[in-house]
């Protein structure tokens, strides 16, 4: 297992959402925490390609994605999109060069439920407890920084979902004192996907067609796609 993994657990085992994570996912369920555990070290991590889409699917995008000048209109570091909610237009600036509204657009084509992500505790409680408990996601993709993908992946594994995961590249959390501050909605900078992940993600999301969603309907903090006659 990496040292920077070890480190970041010793770390956040500390916060409040390491010791939530502890004791919740893996006291609670040492047997998929011990089968997560083997899987990660064996390198399973990708999900089935193409992507799937469909009920059980998540896209999750970092909030930091959200445009800063102008300023988003749903704010920052929260899980909301004003178009997605249907309270703004998408036409104009900055919703109109928003990636993680052109992303849900696509996630939602394929039927798959979108999450703007902000703390590590939220994921916990909005994505890995219902996987672990209910199977509500079994399969996503990412967006998020490098420092955060092998404590990601471990936790995925954990919680029985196959996850692909995209790096930032710019503006992106590089060392833990970095990330804590993100963690805690204190981020300046405007993330950004290099243009090879940003098309590779893309590609994957197109993958999935055929979806008889109209619009989406946001559920505690994500947002799920709503159905005709829904």
């Amino acid at each position: 297992m990496p040292l920077s993994l070890l480190a970041f657990c010793f770390r956040s085992l500390y916060r409040r959402y390491g010791s939530e994570f502890f004791v919740r996912v893996m006291l609670a369920h040492p047997v998929a925490t011990a089968r997560g555990i083997a899987r990660y070290l064996r390198g399973e991590t990708s999900p089935p390609r193409p992507w799937p889409g469909g009920a059980g699917s998540l896209v999750g995008l970092g909030f930091c994605l959200k445009p800063l000048a102008p300023a988003c209109p749903s704010g920052r570091a929260n899980h909301r999109c004003a178009v997605m909610d249907g309270t703004a237009d998408a036409a104009g600036a900055p919703c109109g060069d928003c990636l993680i509204l052109a992303l849900g657009r696509q996630a939602l084509a394929g039927g798959s439920a979108v999450y703007i992500m902000t703390s590590a505790r939220d994921i916990l409680h909005d994505v890995l407890l219902p996987a672990l408990r209910h199977r509500r996601f079994r399969s996503a993709v990412l967006a998020m920084c490098r420092y955060s993908f092998e404590p990601m992946r471990l936790a995925l594994e954990i919680c029985g979902i196959e996850a692909r995961l995209f790096p930032f590249f710019h503006g992106d959390c590089r060392d833990y004192t970095t990330w804590r501050r993100a963690d805690l909605g204190e981020k300046s900078e405007q993330t950004l996907l290099d243009e090879s992940s940003l098309r590779d993600l893309a590609a994957d999301l197109a993958a999935a067609t055929g979806s008889s969603s109209v619009g989406f309907v946001r559920v505690g903090n994500i947002y799920e796609p709503a159905r005709v006659g829904s």
